[in-house]
């Protein structure tokens, strides 16, 4: 649906340090989700001791905002498949020579820079939610019909190697069997088993398992300053997947899925647990920084009268609590990086619809865009401008893509939202501004 260049300290290190005490990160697009009863829509082992990592517990709803820059792209589809001009083969095309490590089924680099992939864990939020027998959450085994109480966080994958990782067309022929999945409730491609979520008590054993997540690979933004930028257009989408070096694709805690069970759990003092690429399916320079842990309380739930675990929030990036839509909802959005600057008074566009006429952005699914004035997100109310399917004349899939306009606020900053017109689904929004 990452950044990083690190001298001198270890990627991991510095991404968990950075996670933690960064004041104004927000990271990018989402996507990947199955709906809860439907609403109406518009179309294990234990650990070996190990130090326990430098970051604080965190109280429920008290998020540590993740920055992170997210204008940026990758190869067209068909300059992919052909090989692209930079170099990067499809190891998986019987077509392209690439060389391949013998022991790994998946894509492999150029036979020079290799990417490395790091998992980093923020922005945790308690809930509780009941889930219909039929959901799709359930069916695909992320949790139980019911009321369940989730433990739900961001996922942050950069890639700090100095090579791409590139996957390309999940349907490309010449593919491991079994190497991508569709996925039926959100309808799109996943390499299959990428993450897998535990959590564990301080003596390492597991209390609780998430779904093992198989993800769409894509740009979501650049990480902490790393990477280049691209345009829209260039990026890598779930339909040619992959991950620029210093880039990151994010998971954020809204969409379905993105969450381990912990009904039952205890209060106290754990660790989640993120380990991705366990089962080398991505050639990467280096497999010992694939595994993060994160130290937070899980307090008792709340009092009935005090709503989902703390009462109401403020904040419209946490998870909604049940299956809602539609544009002035107050929970389930994402923040696109870092606030940015525009001139006072300028007008200023912004959008992921390349079906507008001139286009600008790149789209999939059904997004929308909320501009907050500022540094913060905003709620419904507070918004200098809003936007669900804009350009929708024009007669293809892009007729749900958004694009708005504003009035650069005389503070000259601003923020900018994306969210799913379902709440947790699937969507892709790589934005230009202009």
């Amino acid at each position: 649906m990452n950044a990083r260049t690190l001298a001198s300290c270890s990627p991991l290190a510095l991404g968990l340090a950075l996670a933690a005490c960064a004041p104004d990160y927000v990271p990018m697009p989402a996507r990947d989700g199955s709906a809860d009863a439907p609403a109406p829509s518009k179309d294990a082992p234990a650990i070996p001791d190990r130090p326990a990592p430098d970051v604080p517990g965190f109280d429920v709803f008290v998020d540590v905002p993740v920055v992170i820059d997210p204008d940026q792209p990758a190869v067209p589809d068909d300059a992919a498949r052909d090989g692209a001009a930079d170099g990067r083969a499809d190891a998986n095309d019987a077509s392209v020579d690439a060389p391949r490590d013998a022991s790994l089924d998946g894509p492999v680099g150029d036979g020079g820079a290799l990417p490395n992939l790091i998992p980093v864990i923020s922005n945790p939020q308690i809930q509780e939610r009941t889930f219909a027998a039929g959901s799709c959450e359930v069916m695909e085994g992320c949790t139980m019909a019911g009321n369940r109480r989730l433990l739900r966080f961001d996922l942050t994958t950069p890639n700090v190697g100095t090579g791409d990782l590139y996957l390309g067309a999940p349907t490309a022929a010449g593919r491991p069997a079994g190497m991508f999945e569709y996925g039926t409730c959100h309808m799109h491609w996943h390499l299959r088993g990428y993450a897998d979520y535990r959590l564990l008590d301080l003596a390492g054993r597991e209390v609780g398992r998430g779904h093992k997540q198989s993800f769409c690979l894509l740009d979501s933004g650049r990480y902490m300053g790393m990477g280049t930028d691209i345009p829209a257009a260039d990026r890598y989408n779930c339909g040619n997947q992959g991950i620029h070096a210093g880039w990151m694709d994010v998971y954020g805690r809204s969409l379905d899925c993105q969450y381990v069970d912990i009904t039952g759990v205890p209060p106290g003092v754990y660790r989640i647990r993120a380990q991705i690429n366990i089962e080398r399916v991505v050639r990467e320079s280096r497999y010992d920084d694939n595994e993060t842990f994160f130290d937070i309380t899980i307090p008792p739930p709340a009092d009935s009268d005090a709503g989902f675990d703390g009462g109401v929030s403020f904040d419209p990036t946490l998870a909604c609590s049940g299956a809602t839509e539609g544009l002035t909802r107050n929970c389930g959005w994402q923040v696109e990086g870092p606030a940015r600057t525009c001139t006072p008074g300028a007008r200023v566009e912004v959008g992921c619809n390349q079906g507008c006429m001139p286009p600008l952005g790149v789209c999939a699914g059904d997004p929308m865009l909320r501009i907050c004035p500022g540094t913060t997100p905003c709620q419904d109310l507070t918004a200098i401008a809003s936007n669900d399917d804009s350009c929708p004349g024009d007669g293809g899939p892009t007729r749900l893509c958004s694009m708005t306009s504003f009035t650069c606020p005389a503070s000259g900053r601003y923020t900018i939202l994306s969210g799913s017109y379902r709440a947790g689904g699937a969507y892709e929004c790589h934005l230009d501004v202009r």
